[in-house]
């Protein structure tokens, strides 16, 4: 019996937390340039919302699971397919005192891109329309890509390579974010704490923006 009332009582705690958590989250001020908002449902799904001057309006949307108390996580339905980011070197003898270095994402050239080498600010070049750099150079140790709001540095395992091809991962390639994965936001009573973003208050669904 009084496993019984313990489980019952559990059950009571767990479904008034989730309860307490549905609702939506930040408010946009008037003519704003940027707003964000995040709606959770009591289905355990999500729809957040961004809004920026440079960019416009998106809507990316999942599933969300309470993982403790204060915690939830997301993640979209849409997921990358290319989780990681890969490279293929070699050394080419007739290619004397450079490095050519192109990088692609699904294929295509990542254009604009800014590569830098061997950590060094100072040696940096933008990517051309075909996704390709070349440095006056006699090895490569890292790679570093910046394009947008995505960056990262590939370590390269032959520092002799002079020829060097980069595909990326499955980049958000663009002003505002396409995928969320085990994105944890932590719950401060009516506030969500998400990403980088200040606190984002509850707020009425009548302040929805779409």
């Amino acid at each position: 019996m009084k496993f019984l009332k313990f489980c019952t009582l559990f059950l009571l705690v767990s479904c008034t937390s989730q309860e307490s958590i549905v609702g939506l989250y930040g408010k946009c001020k008037k003519n704003y340039f940027a707003c964000s908002q995040l709606e959770l449902k009591a289905d355990k799904t999500f729809e957040y919302f961004v809004f920026m001057d440079v960019g416009g309006a998106n809507i990316i949307k999942g599933n969300w699971k309470q993982i403790a108390a204060d915690s939830i996580v997301l993640n979209t339905f849409e997921q990358p397919k290319n989780l990681t980011t890969t490279y293929i070197g070699k050394i080419n003898p007739e290619r004397k005192g450079n490095v050519k270095i192109t990088i692609t994402e699904t294929g295509l050239p990542l254009s604009s891109a800014n590569i830098i080498i061997n950590n060094d600010i100072n040696k940096g070049e933008v990517a051309n329309i075909n996704g390709m750099v070349e440095f006056e150079t006699q090895r490569i140790q890292t790679i570093t890509y910046y394009f947008l709001n995505e960056s990262e540095t590939i370590i390269i395992d032959n520092p002799n390579y002079n020829e060097i091809e980069i595909k990326t991962k499955n980049l958000n390639n663009n002003n505002i974010q396409k995928y969320l994965t085990n994105e944890v936001v932590v719950i401060d009573g009516k506030k969500l704490f998400f990403q980088k973003l200040n606190a984002m208050k509850k707020t009425s669904l009548k302040n929805k923006q779409w």
